[in-house]
């Protein structure tokens, strides 16, 4: 039986991303970094689509749910049992002051970290969890170029595929995955008519704020000859005037 492994190796070390006001870099420079971080010996994993349905959003109905998500997310508290290997590839958007940021959390310190931080952005932003916070999972699917049998490998005697991943090239994957949810919001698309009114506003991001936003590649699948991964954000609907949180 073939059972597929997530098994990434890291090259290079850790960095934090930043935006200039609200705009990350242009997606131009990103697709120059990854190009030159293949020809380092990246595997060149592509950016393929998402899927975001009516069914992907889950409400928070309470502190108390939100501390349990975000203990998931981070892979701390009673989830710090999830954290294997390659939970180092998973790439959190944080705050550094105003400015959001994003890093791979390289270690149970980095997550618990930014773990603290989004309890403190809850503070600031206060949702009542009467209806105004929800969480969002999308399915980011990527592509191999090169034919699968070059990363075949043994692991714990299955068969497995091992990839090279640079943390330049992570995070561009991840700039890639939150580029096409801005775009699903932006562009003209086809809700069914049946969708509750709620749903639409967190599809097309309408007056809302962002508490956190992840993508785990700690755990990923293959289907139809893609890679999947999960990218999860957490909105509360309204926009507080005293906050510090982010757009996408």
């Amino acid at each position: 039986m073939k059972v597929f492994i997530p098994a990434c190796f890291i090259t290079s070390g850790h960095s934090v991303q930043k935006w200039k006001g609200n705009d990350m870099e242009s997606m131009r420079d990103t697709k120059r970094i990854m190009e030159r971080e293949i020809k380092k010996g990246s595997t060149p994993l592509t950016f393929e689509q998402m899927e975001i349905d009516t069914e992907n959003y889950q409400e928070i109905t309470s502190e108390e749910k939100l501390t349990e998500v975000l203990q998931y997310l981070h892979r701390v508290g009673n989830y710090k049992s999830l954290a294997g290997k390659t939970v180092i590839n998973n790439v959190y958007t944080f705050m550094r002051g105003r400015t959001p940021d994003f890093t791979r959390a390289r270690s149970i310190f980095d997550r618990e970290k930014i773990y603290h931080q989004m309890l403190r952005q809850e503070k600031k932003m206060k949702p009542v969890y009467d209806g105004d916070c929800y969480i969002e999972t999308a399915k980011c699917y990527f592509s191999l170029p090169e034919e699968w049998e070059k990363h075949k490998m043994m692991y714990r005697n299955n068969d497995a595929f091992g990839f090279i991943l640079s943390n330049k090239y992570i995070l561009g994957l991840y700039k890639y995955c939150r580029e096409a949810r801005r775009d699903i919001a932006m562009e003209a698309h086809e809700i069914p008519k049946n969708t509750n009114t709620v749903v639409q506003r967190l599809i097309n991001m309408d007056d809302l704020e962002v508490l956190s936003h992840c993508l785990l590649l700690d755990d990923v699948w293959v289907e139809n000859n893609l890679i999947g991964a999960k990218m999860y954000t957490i909105f509360k609907l309204g926009i507080s005037s005293q906050s510090t949180a982010f757009l996408l």
